[in-house]
């Protein structure tokens, strides 16, 4: 079959005037597909599937509908895509972008072939940026999507993500989450290694006892909300040392930032980390036994069970996107209700109107402007007075 490019245009409202400087760091072939790596988590064994039927589906936020705004738009060219997968694909990356804010478009390469016995899928971001403006933190890569949101500008003319699935693996192509025995859920699969490719990914691997992050030193955005147990960073840790594989192969990893923690309760949400590093696998997935099958926060688990449907990414992943940078959706009004209105002040000529905003989701900080008036945002319904109207 030849490559089919496949559209996905989105309405957006982010405005950004930035200039395009810096470095970036552009991979000889793809991270997890053919890159012969030794960082990126998302190389070696990819997506792995386990036998064991879960039965269990979580299925889209109920604010994600057809007229739900995609703030992000997608362009996917398939290569050797069976029909069905095609159609699978693309409500993965639907759902992805009614998630995601981004001027640029992202563009995947997506590949069918043949993979290793047990492997579902691999994917990984093909080009990472550093001092790029609107970067959060210096001398730290930002998966290509990611850093080209950030700037408002194209950082880098190749496609983004590289992603391929499994020709012989037992799919099911259904939209429905409805996974039958023996079978793997090939949207839930999509939006794993979509996942990867816009920033969940890691710089650490480990070789005889050691550990080590960055790419030839130079640390991803991922890295630095990463920790031990005792809540000490893993940046913290020398490069290269017995502390740093200790630690990563600990089973006690934990994510620090604050949008991923709000999004387990105020806890840590726990990364994968056994005692035999798996290269592919370790430190760039959530720990398996915290978040099994049917968890909300399940999706970026690292192996997926037979019959085991995840069609929402979950409060702590998307927190934790959000803490590298990404803006999330889900915070769109679905109402706006007028309640009383005073009468005209005749002196001034104004009066007051109170509005009643009910969000998708409920939002955490952040300002609505009307008016040109901010208010903050407090809780879904809010209630504003607007004055001097």
């Amino acid at each position: 079959m030849p490559l089919m490019p496949r559209s996905f245009l989105a309405s957006y409202v982010l405005f950004v005037l930035a200039s395009v400087w810096g470095h970036s760091l552009f991979a000889q072939r793809h991270f997890g597909i053919e890159h012969a790596c030794s960082h990126p988590s998302a190389c070696g064994d990819g997506l792995v599937a386990l036998e064991e039927n879960a039965f269990s589906y979580t299925p889209p936020p109920a604010w994600i509908d057809e007229f739900t705004d995609r703030d992000a738009s997608f362009l996917v060219t398939y290569s050797n895509f069976p029909a069905e997968a095609v159609l699978a694909f693309d409500a993965a990356v639907d759902l992805w972008s009614a998630f995601l804010t981004s001027d640029i478009t992202i563009r995947i390469d997506a590949s069918w072939e043949t993979l290793t016995v047990g492997t579902l899928a691999q994917a990984g971001p093909n080009n990472l940026h550093e001092n790029f403006q609107g970067a959060a933190f210096a001398d730290t890569y930002y998966a290509a999507a990611l850093a080209n949101a950030l700037n408002g500008n194209d950082l880098s003319p190749q496609s983004d993500i590289a992603c391929s699935f499994n020709s012989a693996a037992n799919w099911y192509f259904g939209l429905d989450g409805q996974t039958p025995a023996g079978h793997y859920d090939f949207i839930t699969a999509a939006l794993h290694e979509i996942g990867h490719g816009i920033g969940f990914i890691g710089s650490a691997y480990f070789t005889n006892g050691f550990g080590f992050l960055g790419t030839a030193n130079t640390p991803y955005v991922y890295d630095h909300f990463t920790e031990t147990i005792d809540s000490i960073a893993l940046l913290d840790l020398s490069n290269g040392s017995s502390a740093l594989g200790n630690a990563l192969t600990s089973n006690q990893l934990y994510w620090n930032g604050s949008n991923g923690a709000e999004g387990v309760g105020g806890g840590r949400p726990r990364l994968h980390a056994p005692s035999n590093y798996e290269p592919g696998s370790s430190y760039s997935h959530l720990n398996e036994a915290t978040y099994p099958a049917g968890s909300p926060n399940a999706l970026m688990t690292p192996a997926l069970n037979a019959a085991e449907s995840n069609h929402n990414p979950g409060p702590a992943i998307l927190g934790m996107f959000e803490d590298m940078g990404w803006v999330i959706g889900g915070c769109q009004w679905t109402d706006i209700a007028l309640g009383p209105q005073t009468s005209c002040n005749e002196d001034l000529g104004t009066y007051s109107q109170e509005i009643t905003l009910s969000y998708q989701a409920e939002p955490s900080t952040g300002l609505i402007q009307v008016n040109g008036a901010l208010y903050l945002t407090t809780e879904s319904p809010q209630t504003i007075n607007l004055t001097g109207l």
